[in-house]
């Protein structure tokens, strides 16, 4: 693992010495393309560098996070087993995979469960969010809200599918599909094959919720 690739994370950025050395040692680099699905299979810490990431409750029903560049992910597998966490590609991502262990050894159970707390109370506040728009806003704008996030992390030209994001809100494609329709006759975004470019982002921020 070379610094360079560990300066495109912020978090990265600001380990200390000893933290680095460790992902640097023992670190792994993934990619993976839009719509493909991956289950955790031993405790990890990831840290997203590019696109964007769904992560599924343990028994993959429902989508706890949208994890984009500079999110980190499995903080909670230093107190507990992995529970088998699905996450779902979006866009074209990479990311850092570092084994827990070698994080424990290094960071101690204090300075562990300090970021763990700061990672579960910010989960917690954006479930909460989302159950919140989940319940008072139509399909149209949660959709428009979704794509324009993507769009943060992803640029105007986004390469995803519809039935990933159907998938990551936890509804038919077929009710995405006639919400994306409704945006691009608005003109606020192109079809594609595959893609999806936004063609106004001011119309898109509009037609969004903003949750």
């Amino acid at each position: 693992m070379t610094d360079p690739l560990l300066d495109r994370h912020p978090v990265l950025r600001l380990l200390p010495d000893a933290l680095r050395e460790v992902v640097r040692r023992e670190g792994r680099s993934y990619g993976c393309n839009s719509a493909d699905s991956l289950t955790a299979e031993s405790p990890v810490v990831g840290f997203v560098i590019s696109g964007a990431l769904a992560t599924f409750d343990p028994c993959g029903l429902a989508c706890v996070s949208l994890l984009g560049p500079g999110a980190t992910f499995g903080w909670e597998t230093a107190f507990a087993p992995a529970a088998g966490g699905r996450r779902l590609a979006l866009l074209d991502s990479t990311w850092i995979e570092t084994p827990v262990s070698g994080l424990r050894g290094a960071m101690g159970s204090g300075w562990l469960e300090h970021i763990f707390a700061h990672h579960a109370l910010d989960r917690i506040q954006r479930l909460q969010a989302d159950s919140a728009c989940h319940a008072v806003h139509p399909v149209t704008r949660r959709t428009a809200n979704l794509i324009r996030r993507l769009a943060q992390a992803g640029g105007s030209d986004l390469r995803t599918t519809q039935s990933a994001i159907a998938e990551a809100m936890g509804v038919q494609r077929t009710s995405v599909n006639a919400a994306v329709k409704a945006l691009e006759k608005e003109g606020a975004l192109c079809l594609r094959r595959g893609r999806i470019q936004i063609t106004c982002a001011d119309r898109l921020a509009q037609a969004a919720c903003g949750c």
